[in-house]
């Protein structure tokens, strides 16, 4: 949809709310006063502050326009939030956040966000961790660029700070039901009153969802084929709260919560399927969609998606006021286990599976103190901060029945219809007789199974201040310093019963198969194409989870992180109802290890790899802003923006080549745009209009590797990066008498074209969209009562949350980059896809007492 017709739909599905509010005022006796923007009270630099009177770019959204835009997942936050890209793949825990471009692709434990999430306080060690259904929201600020001075590690990119609902000592409560297509049936409600008066209230909330999946799962397996729904939900989550106030100066909010997920997610459709491996599939009796059709959500597998999911934790907040400031103690713990199946060659074919063995156990403990208070002109805020993580990952890969014969057929055949061919066949053609392997349709299910265990430890420590000191009326002057040391230690086992095929091969030439080939060959005096081709037919036979070579060493790596991070920054209120702002910050993420197999350390011949080096460098970034924040026209227009640029040092990119993850680090990379938003009460009684642009402009600069697929990024845009975002909602609420009142509302968001795929191919290139979402409801003013209609996604876009490369179904050709182009044709590449969601539409009963 182009902008254009953008605006039409847009003025389109306004014109009955004005129409009708218009209507409304004019039938009234007395024209009503005109309404007034009420005070957004954020705490984007750890005390609370008006949203207009705070230096930083931040986006806030209070409980009435997240309850009316349907926010209940981190997900949903992109409809109102400029700038904001939330995907997920394999898993629904393996979701990723990006503001202004940056980000960090999840499907890599050992890899942490550049965007931080924090619920009530508490960073959640990765953005998948804080996936889940938020409950009762008191308010959500998005804070845009480096936050590395006050909320801690791993913020180099922007925060999502998120704040539930507390408890209150008036008793109250709430009961929601959600119906909707895809069987949805979501049952949520709180209770929240005094124990003890004036002095310990409590706050207690529960959430069940139950919705059948999205995709339609052709499911083959023992030869049976089943047709099944894979994205469904299935969840509960209990929250607790107690807010004890023992006297005057102290304040403390206790908080222990409770999620279990146990789920048939995430499948993945063809996106663009080679007609050659379409053939070989149908040859060995899969199943597939030629020529690929997402918009069919078709999917296909012969191993279950299921993840099981559970997630608690405690914390507790105090605050003690004393004479000249106010120390604040947030203590917490948090445990995340998941457990996982999947086929992860997306196909109906008995290729390549994770079975038992994967998991992901994550414990964490954290402790903040900070005093701040106020002396004077001067603002001021020190404080330290502590964490530890354990993280224990289990990763479990089993190569199938067709894994052999597939490949052999896929090797040997021809452009046009393949021949059947086994992997003896392969090795001999391409490798000239040198060496005779056994017959791929020879295997049994399951010989080759590879049983990977990482266990890693992680420690940080931090002191940091942030003060302002305003030098006049309308000057201030705001500066912040931190010091982190971070020190991670990894250890590594792995077990391996390799396919006979690469055990072959390894028994032939080394643990390095491929290198020893090449070295036999050279010596043999063979033609540099038979070279070539055996090197590529046994790279593909020998896959990293199919080697040996790790299995008798392992590996037990440790590094150290050190950094200052900081913000300097100047305000200037022109008048009491514009400011301007401008100053620098630095970000900082620590760097880790790539929790994938990597064979990059010295060979020892009858021992293996040893001195493996998985790790890579932080990430830092270093960002200037110039902005303004404004409130005009009598206190009905909230009109904030903002210019910035980044620098990015050593960008941690990890990215998906077919057959492993590749983590490197980008040298250099920048990010350059500008952001709005606004918020209008309009003359019409009852309707409000909010929205915000953002341009994105982002380039990875330099780059220093090995890895032609990585090199050829060099002058090209960031994947998952659109140049451009456009939302708007509009909100129109009137009374109807008889105590009866009614809501309708609009969400559209709008955003250009963007590359999927972290490795740019632009065959995972997707095409700008909108999604739009609509509202109406009717219910009583004092809200006992409430039944609205609601749809999302009404226009039923199909579109990419991340393409990629199938597993091991065929192969792309080398990447070449000439003005930021692939030069190169993709060969007999294959694609699939995670989709977004499609249309849903339901209706909600809500009561509050």
């Amino acid at each position: 949809m182009n902008i254009t017709t953008l605006r039409a739909a847009l003025l389109a599905a306004a014109s009955p709310l004005v129409l009708a509010g218009g209507v409304h005022a004019q039938s009234a006796d007395v024209p009503a006063a005109q309404r007034q923007l009420e005070v957004i009270t954020v705490t984007a630099q750890q005390r609370e502050q008006s949203l207009q009177d705070v230096p930083v770019a931040v986006s806030a959204f209070n409980q009435t326009q997240l309850e009316n835009s349907g926010i209940q997942h981190i997900k949903d936050l992109i409809v109102l939030a400029p700038g904001l890209m939330v995907t997920s793949t394999q898993s629904e825990t393996i979701t990723t956040a990006r503001v202004r471009g940056v980000g960090t692709v999840g499907d890599n434990f050992g890899l942490e966000s550049s965007v931080g999430v924090y619920i009530d306080g508490v960073f959640r060690a990765r953005n998948g961790v804080g996936f889940g259904d938020l409950g009762e929201l008191e308010r959500i600020e998005v804070l845009r660029g480096p936050q590395g001075t006050l909320f801690g590690k791993n913020t180099s990119a922007g925060v999502l700070n998120i704040i539930t609902q507390a408890p209150e000592f008036e008793f109250g409560g709430n009961a929601e039901l959600q119906v909707g297509n895809y069987d949805l049936r979501r049952l949520s409600g709180s209770i929240t009153g005094p124990i003890v008066e004036d002095q310990l209230a409590f706050r207690l909330f529960a959430v069940t969802n139950q919705r059948d999946g999205f995709t339609t799962l052709n499911l083959r397996q023992g030869g049976t084929s089943t047709v099944s729904e894979s994205e469904n939900q299935d969840y509960y989550t209990v929250r607790g709260q107690l807010l004890w106030t023992p006297s005057a100066t102290v304040t403390g909010r206790i908080i222990a919560d409770f999620s279990d997920r146990s789920e048939f997610c995430c499948s993945a459709v063809q996106w663009d399927y080679n007609p050659q491996i379409a053939a070989i599939v149908g040859q060995l009796g899969g199943q597939v969609l030629s020529p690929a059709n997402p918009d069919a959500r078709q999917a296909f597998a012969n191993t279950p998606y299921q993840q099981d999911v559970t997630d608690w934790g405690v914390s507790a907040e105090f605050d003690v006021d004393f004479d000249a400031a106010t120390l604040t103690s947030v203590t917490a713990f948090r445990r995340w286990e998941n457990t996982r199946t999947q086929d992860i060659d997306y196909s109906g074919l008995d290729i390549a599976a994770r079975l038992d063995g994967n998991f992901t156990n994550l414990e964490r403990f954290s402790q903040e103190f900070r005093l701040q208070g106020v002396r004077g002109p001067l603002d001021w805020l020190v404080g330290g901060f502590y964490s530890n993580e354990e993280l224990e990952l289990g990763d479990a890969i089993r190569f199938g029945s067709q894994w052999e014969p597939f490949l052999g057929i896929l090797l040997t055949a021809p452009s046009g219809t393949p021949s059947p061919a086994g992997v003896s066949q392969t090795v001999s053609n391409l490798t000239g007789g040198a060496v005779n392997i056994p017959v791929g349709s020879a295997i049994t299910a399951g010989s080759g199974v590879s049983a990977d265990l990482y266990n890693q430890s992680a420690t940080s420590w931090a002191l940091f201040t942030h003060n302002t000191y305003q030098l006049t009326d309308r000057l201030a002057i705001t500066g912040g310093l931190r010091y982190t040391r971070e020190e991670k230690d990894v250890t590594a086992t792995f077990s391996t019963n390799a396919p006979a095929a690469c055990a072959a091969l390894e028994g032939a030439f080394g643990l390095n198969p491929v290198s020893g080939w090449i070295q036999a060959g050279t010596a043999g005096s063979l033609p540099a194409a038979t070279i070539t081709g055996g090197a590529v037919a046994i790279g593909n036979i020998c896959l990293p989870y199919a080697r040996t070579g790790l299995d008798n060493t392992g590996y037990d790596q440790s590094r150290t992180d050190e950094e200052l991070s900081g913000t300097i920054r100047a305000q200037y209120d022109l008048t009491d109802d514009v400011m301007v702002y401008g100053g620098f910050s630095r970000g900082f993420k620590a760097g880790g290890f790539n929790l994938d197999r990597q064979f990059n350390g010295p060979l020892t011949p009858g021992v293996g790899y040893t001195d493996v080096d998985t790790s890579f460098a932080p990430e830092t970034i270093s960002a200037w802003e110039a902005g303004f924040k404004s409130t005009l026209f009598g206190n009905v227009l909230q009109l904030n923006g903002n210019f910035f640029y980044q620098d990015i040092e050593d960008f941690q990119l990890n990215t998906f080549n077919g057959t492993a993850f590749v983590v490197e680090s980008v040298d250099e990379a920048r990010s350059y745009g500008a952001e709005f938003d606004f918020l209008w009460l309009t003359p019409v009684e009852g309707l409000d209009i909010s929205g915000g642009y953002a341009y994105v402009d982002t380039e990875y600069q330099t780059i220093t590797t090995t890895d032609p697929l990585i090199a050829a990024l060099e002058g090209q845009n960031f994947s998952l990066s659109p140049e451009n975002f456009f939302n708007l909602a509009v909100n129109y609420e009137r009374g109807l008498g008889n105590n009866l009142m009614t809501r309708m509302g609009l969400d559209t968001r709008y955003v250009s074209g963007y590359n999927t795929g972290s490795d740019n191919d632009p065959e995972k290139f997707q095409d700008s969209f909108t999604v739009l979402n609509a509202r109406i409801g009717l219910g009583s003013e004092d809200e006992r009562w409430y039944v609205e209609l609601w749809g999302r996604n009404l226009t039923d876009e199909t579109y990419a949350q991340v393409a990629f490369d199938a597993f091991a179904q065929g192969r792309r050709g080398t990447a070449g980059a000439d003005g930021g182009e692939w030069t190169q044709p993709r060969n007999t590449a294959s694609y699939a896809a995670f989709l977004g969601a499609p249309r849903t539409y339901g209706i909600t009963l809500r009561s509050r007492f």
